[in-house]
């Protein structure tokens, strides 16, 4: 007996994800670890999403980063990405825009901020 539990205590997510359906040829273009993502719509009762899609769409009700969306997936993120650009070309979800990167002195000056703000 190991100490491991079977799948029959310990349900969880099962299938492997290269096993999850993507259907973009492209790739992830664009997106980053700190897109900010949003749900456009809610699930639909009749939608038969797979249940990552549905996942997503649920968890991107407020908007969050891609990183966040793939450690509550559970996900390696090169394959949240697949699935999040299959569903903005769906147009189940939306990327939000990103603050521009800070560089330099202004860069310095937030760190200090956030710094003292400790």
């Amino acid at each position: 007996m190991s100490g491991r539990p079977s799948a029959q205590e310990s349900p969880g997510r099962l299938v492997r994800p290269f096993a999850i359906g993507l259907d973009s040829a492209r790739g992830a273009t664009g997106l980053d670890l700190l897109t900010r993502v949003a749900a456009a719509r809610a699930p639909r009762p009749g939608d038969h999403l797979r249940p990552e899609r549905e996942a997503l769409l649920r968890l991107a009700e407020q908007p969050q980063s891609v990183a966040e969306l793939s450690a509550h997936l559970g996900l390696p993120l090169s394959v949240t990405k697949l699935l999040i650009t299959d569903m903005i070309e769906a147009g189940d979800l939306r990327a939000c825009a990103t603050a521009p990167a800070l560089t330099g002195d202004d860069l310095l000056h937030v760190l200090l901020e956030g710094l003292r703000a400790l």
